[in-house]
Parts: structure tokens; sequence; C-alpha cells
């Protein structure tokens, strides 16, 4: 019974849309610009994250929560998930450790339960902006390129979010039936990520406690794989 109502909920936020939606390209163009604005500026970010994934097909919902930092300057760029915690479905929360570190040029994943570690080439000769590889692994949309969604999406807006239809054969396709990104009015930044994957289930992003004026070190993006742990290197 509850995996009927999961089905039905997803059905109704993503299939039928909501209220007030608009494909006015004014209102449409106007929040992309100013998005588009805030990334471009942004040197630094630390935030609270919560990652909400409903698989309605297993009746599951696992929520993990951490940190999310950003750092860019003339040279480089980087970012790190950290998640802490981890709840599934009426399970208390308990530790769960994993680190996805994007420096440009390689994903670093080490999940520490399983004592393993993953080192993933993405780029091979220029680096390629941290904020566009993580699409490629979680649904964190509008904070690479804002002013190029038009050429992977057809978008909608409502209020502060932007909802977006993965075009037919574009990068997303495959991966999402829609993606609704939610823009904070005072800052321009995104807050909220819900996303309907193409195999119906929920991934909803939520950042809190954003700090863009406290600067990040660089030693957050170092960290050291444990000596016991497993290794493995994959190319592009």
């Amino acid at each position: 019974m509850k995996n009927k109502f999961v089905i039905l909920a997803v059905l109704l936020l993503y299939g039928i849309g909501l209220a007030g939606e608009s494909n006015e390209p004014s209102q449409i163009k106007s929040l992309i610009e100013k998005l588009n604005q805030t990334a471009a500026n942004l040197k630094n970010l630390s935030a609270e994250i919560e990652y909400t994934h409903a698989q309605p097909l297993f009746d599951t919902n696992t929520v993990r929560t951490g940190k999310l930092f950003y750092v860019k300057d003339a040279n480089s760029s980087a970012l790190r998930i950290n998640f802490l915690t981890l709840k599934q479905d009426q399970s208390k929360q308990q530790s769960y450790k994993e680190d996805y570190i994007f420096d440009g040029m390689k994903l670093t994943k080490i999940d520490y339960q399983s004592k393993s570690a993953i080192t993933e080439q993405l780029a091979k000769d220029k680096p390629i902006e941290p904020f566009e590889l993580v699409q490629d692994y979680f649904p964190i949309i509008g904070l690479a390129k804002p002013d190029e969604m038009t050429e992977q999406f057809d978008i909608t807006v409502n209020g502060n979010t932007l909802c977006l239809i993965p075009k037919e054969n574009t990068k997303f396709s495959k991966t999402y039936k829609q993606v609704r990104v939610t823009v904070n009015a005072e800052n321009y930044l995104p807050c909220v990520f819900s996303a309907l994957t193409s195999d119906n289930e929920e991934i909803v992003i939520r950042l809190s406690q954003v700090n863009t004026e406290k600067a990040v070190k660089k030693t957050v993006f170092e960290v050291k794989i444990p000596a016991d742990f497993t290794q493995t290197q994959k190319q592009e």
C-alpha cells in the first residue's frame, strides 16, 4: 500500500505539473540570467546537504546527510560532497561516511564502510568545472553553464522553481524524466533539486545553511585514503 501511495505522489507531482507554471520566455530568461550571474561569481560555497532517494519499486526511502564544499580561483576549482549519516525507511539514523571529490580532472569516491576508493579520470588535458562533472552523478543542475540549460531542456517556471524536461537525445534524456530546481530568492543559488528518474525513482537534494562568504580551505579537498582501503583506478 505504501508503495502505491509513493507512486501516486510522484505522478501527481511530476506527471500533471504544478499550478501556476509558465513558459513565458521573459520569466525563464530572467531567472536563468540571475542564476548564471551568481554561478559565475561563486568563489566559495559551504552548505549542509540532505540527499533523499525514494525507490517505489523496492518500497524503500533512503536519506543521507552531510556537507558540501566548493572553491574556485583563477587556477583551479574543486567540489566535495561529504556524507556523514544514513537513515533508511523507519530505521534509526546511523553514521555513514562517504566522499565524492571532484577536482576538475577526476572523481575520487571513498566508501568508508566497504573500505574502498575509486578514482575515475574524467578529463585529460583541460580541467572541467566540477559543477559540470557532478551532474553525471547527482541532479545538481544549474550551477554549471546555466545559460546553456535551454539547449538540454524544455523549461517552464513556477515562481523561483525551474521545471526542466530533458529534450530528446540530449545528455540527460536517458537519466531523468524531469528535474526541478528551486532557486533561493535572496542569493539566487539553487537550494532544492528534485528529480524524477527514467526508472520513476525520486531524488531530492536540499542545501541549507549556505555560506558563500567564508573562504573554504583547499585542505578540505585533500582527503587521504587509508592504506588498508582497496583502491581502483578508472580511465576516461
